[in-house]
């Protein structure tokens, strides 16, 4: 019997960015993400900073509210567009790796939880003297930074591999 090889349906090749057009994504991209988890960390210490020093509410609140609505969403949806472009122009892909879906999911998460619980503990932060508010800044904020450090950290290391097709 003889075994006749199906031709494979190719997908047509991905479109690549220019060298120079990619090296300037991924520049941005990596400012970008650096630039984000350097304000995450601002937005970590100034209630932290509150809370140890019992005073200074009255800079601290309106700075994590200049920072976190004013500042870091420009940085956010920036990394996220970038890396998004970069993975349509480059091998890598959208989905076609797990780390770039981690990565992707964690970014978003993070901007998700930012805008759902910072921004109105800020508000509240801002009209009365409730320090439990202050408690949930610090915590919220580390585990932002916690996240973005593991978005750069899969980055470097690139764990996991591709997905298996069906």
């Amino acid at each position: 019997m003889t075994a006749t090889a199906v031709p494979s349906a190719r997908a047509a090749p991905a479109r690549r960015l220019p060298r120079r057009a990619r090296s300037g994504l991924r520049t941005g991209h990596v400012v970008l993400a650096a630039g984000w988890t350097g304000l995450s960390l601002v937005m970590l210490v100034l209630p932290a900073s509150v809370l140890v020093q019992g005073a200074g509410a009255g800079f601290a609140v309106p700075a994590m509210a200049l920072v976190g609505n004013g500042i870091i969403p420009f940085f956010a949806v920036g990394t996220v567009l970038t890396g998004a472009a970069l993975g349509i122009g480059t091998p890598w892909g959208l989905v076609r790796y797990r780390w770039v879906v981690a990565k992707t999911v964690l970014a978003l998460t993070v901007i998700v939880g930012s805008v759902v619980l910072n921004t109105g503990w800020i508000e509240a932060a801002a009209a009365g003297d409730d320090r439990s508010l202050l408690w949930s800044l610090v915590l919220s904020s580390a585990v932002h930074q916690v996240m973005l450090l593991t978005a750069t950290v899969l980055s470097v290391e690139k764990p996991w591999g591709r997905w298996r097709r069906a």
